[in-house]
């Protein structure tokens, strides 16, 4: 998984937790706000990359990590993909 932009992390991740999050509405399942709120804040992410610009991007490491705590349960397989995200966030120079 090395040399993939933060963007294609972060992208990769969001359609990910996307189609989670319509699994888990679609069963009723119970974990349902907290997929949508690992979806939105991805979103949120994605766009603040979009703004930041590459010499940036450390600038969302902390918001990703906070995202990497809420993968628990059906959300768990999420976890490597954001961890990445962090560690790719973390080596751009700020």
């Amino acid at each position: 998984m090395t040399g993939r932009t933060l963007p294609d992390i972060v992208k990769q991740a969001r359609d990910e937790a996307k189609a989670i999050l319509t699994a888990l509405e679609q069963a009723g399942h119970p974990q349902t706000n907290q997929s949508s709120s690992v979806y939105l804040g991805l979103v949120a992410v994605q766009k603040r990359l979009a703004a930041l610009g590459s010499p940036r991007f450390g600038e969302v490491a902390a918001d990703l990590e906070q995202l990497v705590g809420l993968c628990v349960g059906k959300l768990e397989r999420l976890k490597p993909m954001l961890d990445e995200a962090v560690r790719v966030a973390r080596t751009r120079p700020r």
